[in-house]
């Protein structure tokens, strides 16, 4: 058996993992991207996906970005410091992989904040001619759910904008890489420290994620440029999507006619007990793309 875990170096010198387990004679594979300070292996539904995707023809490939975990110390990566549309660079380089290993029918998947960083990538990457089909798994916004929650002001919009403040001094006076306190970034509650450089990336009204899937907006100008069969899966618990989940699902949908929506009832954002179910969803939607049959 070849060695599942692959190492990749960007065209910027930073050097990525991820799991790479191929189907026998398969031009088809799943690229996985990773929501917020996650990686390849962390998202439970891969175990599965590795099982049932390899016996049906299609190969895995689970990455880590370089926004896996909070912070890597030795290359001064992680999702504390990252800038989002560097997004770009790192799924160039895992796309390259799977065209220099001969794979012809490319699904881009993303979960969480990895949903964004897919349609903002099918927008800029150098190869998002040559995906066949998009996967998004909890669609979120990573803007708009800081400052709305199911439709509602967030509780947390006053501390975002505060520490917006703050970080813009940061930066003002080249501190951009101190870190703010542990639980500034998160939308529901605040889950991590976030440089100042990257608070502002992520959360200024300058931010890329403005061209990736602002929901709250109800206007998705990236996503709606997408060409490709689009699969959109979401639980019905606690999400980042701003709005209601039956608002953003409709929305999707009317952005996009290319769009298939499931709603999978209780399932929390990371789907956990429900990944045999997902499984069995995502290799149902790649059958039945014209030419795509595993």
């Amino acid at each position: 058996m070849n060695y599942p875990i692959v190492q990749i170096e960007t065209q910027d010198n930073l050097c990525l993992y991820g799991l790479f387990l191929e189907a026998q004679n398969s031009e088809n594979i799943f690229i996985n991207i990773h929501g917020t300070a996650s990686n390849f292996y962390e998202e439970n539904f891969i175990e599965v996906f590795s099982k049932y995707f390899t016996e049906n023809g299609i190969s895995l490939l689970s990455t880590n970005n370089r926004g896996a975990g909070v912070y890597d110390a030795y290359q001064k990566s992680g999702a504390a410091t990252e800038r989002f549309e560097d997004c770009v660079i790192d799924i160039d380089a895992w796309v390259s992989l799977a065209l220099d290993r001969g794979y012809k029918n490319i699904v881009l998947s993303g979960h969480s904040l990895g949903t964004e960083k897919v349609v903002y990538y099918m927008n800029n990457g150098k190869y998002a001619d040559k995906v066949s089909s998009v996967v998004l798994l909890a669609p979120s916004d990573s803007f708009g759910s800081h400052r709305l929650h199911e439709g509602k002001i967030n509780p947390r919009k006053e501390e975002v904008e505060k520490f917006l403040s703050e970080s813009k001094k940061l930066l003002e006076s080249g501190e951009g890489d101190k870190f703010l306190p542990r639980n500034t970034y998160g939308s529901h509650e605040g889950i991590m420290p976030k440089s100042a450089y990257s608070f502002m990336n992520f959360l200024s009204s300058e931010s890329k994620l403005l061209n990736a899937l602002p929901l709250v907006t109800e206007k998705l100008e990236a996503y709606s440029n997408i060409k490709v069969p689009i699969l959109v899966v979401i639980g019905d618990q606690s999400e980042y999507t701003g709005l209601t989940i039956k608002n953003t699902l409709e929305l999707m949908q009317k952005e996009n006619k290319n769009t298939t929506t499931f709603q999978l009832k209780d399932c929390n954002h990371d789907f956990d007990e429900k990944e045999e179910e997902l499984a069995k969803i995502i290799f149902d939607f790649y059958k039945k793309i014209p030419d795509r049959e595993a």
